[in-house]
């Protein structure tokens, strides 16, 4: 049987997206990731893709020398960034930092989405269920089904947890075959008010 980058290869090699995705959905050859064309990996051999994750492009990058293991059914925005190293600023040799370079995995849970232009940081886990709103700079771990946001992100908001169970134990998840409907949303959102998010 041929294995399974081998057959991402293949696939990639059709130069027609579109063609590239209805095969690998029709045939089951491979968990059915779509990483946008332009986002940059490097150490690719240390990402882990659980199915259905959808990367977006415009710039999105991921630095996986610590590891990134990102479950299934996860969106990331464009222009994300994901970084996995650190200096060591806590060194008794030099200033600002030393030559020790410090490698910390992240690891994205499953149903997740990350909004785009969002950073995450070295050693930060996102739980499944959770939405990181674009923009955000994610500097620790997000517990399950936790809306967040800002700069360093915090906790602006939950998902209704009841149905969030519903969805994923039926396994509604989106579908990256499908094309997107638009719906516009009426009415602005409120004020902002003085020392609240």
């Amino acid at each position: 049987m041929i294995n399974q980058r081998f057959r991402q290869k293949l696939i990639d090699l059709i130069p027609v997206r579109r063609l590239r995705r209805l095969l690998s959905y029709h045939f089951g050859w491979f968990p059915h990731n779509y990483v946008q064309p332009d986002v940059l990996i490097s150490s690719i051999k240390n990402l882990e893709l659980g199915g259905n994750v959808y990367i977006g492009g415009c710039g999105a990058k991921l630095c996986c020398e610590g590891g990134i293991k990102i479950g299934k059914n996860t969106a990331v925005g464009e222009g994300c960034f994901f970084i996995t190293t650190n200096h060591n600023y806590k060194s008794e040799k030099a200033v600002p930092f030393d030559n020790v370079g410090l490698k910390q995995s992240i690891e994205i849970g499953n149903n997740v989405w990350i909004g785009a232009r969002s950073k995450i940081c070295p050693g930060v886990k996102i739980d499944d269920g959770a939405i990181v709103a674009m923009g955000s700079v994610v500097t620790k771990s997000v517990p399950k089904c936790a809306i967040v946001g800002g700069n360093p992100a915090k906790i602006i908001g939950w998902r209704d947890k009841e149905l969030y169970e519903k969805n994923a134990s039926l396994n509604n998840t989106f579908d990256l075959s499908k094309e997107w409907e638009w719906i516009t949303v009426e009415g602005f959102k409120e004020y902002l008010t003085e020392g609240k998010i």
